[in-house]
């Protein structure tokens, strides 16, 4: 029993070390920061109704935050970080 509950949460940690080393680093914690205001800017906003409509524009608004910050998309942040980062803000913000 206690091996398999030692492979699970071996299991669990190698699933989160890259999410982990993403957020330590000076541009993941740049995105987690702007992703939690983002997040909660667009909760309020009425105007957008779908899910869709909601991740999109937190998407982009987070990846222009980026961009005028100095962050290279694609290099020091990736479309795959975004959106885990969204992911996450959501997570919180309920």
């Amino acid at each position: 029993m206690w091996i398999q509950i030692k492979a699970m949460v071996l299991g669990v940690w190698e699933f989160l070390v890259p999410f982990i080393k993403t957020f330590l680093t000076k541009s993941g914690v740049a995105l987690a920061q702007i992703a939690l205001q983002v997040v909660a800017d667009i909760a309020a906003d009425k105007t957008l109704i779908t899910d869709d409509e909601k991740r999109k524009a937190a998407f982009d608004r987070i990846k222009d935050q980026l961009i005028a910050g100095g962050i290279s998309i694609g290099v020091e942040v990736t479309d795959s970080m975004i959106n885990r980062a969204i992911e996450a803000a959501v997570a919180a913000h309920k």
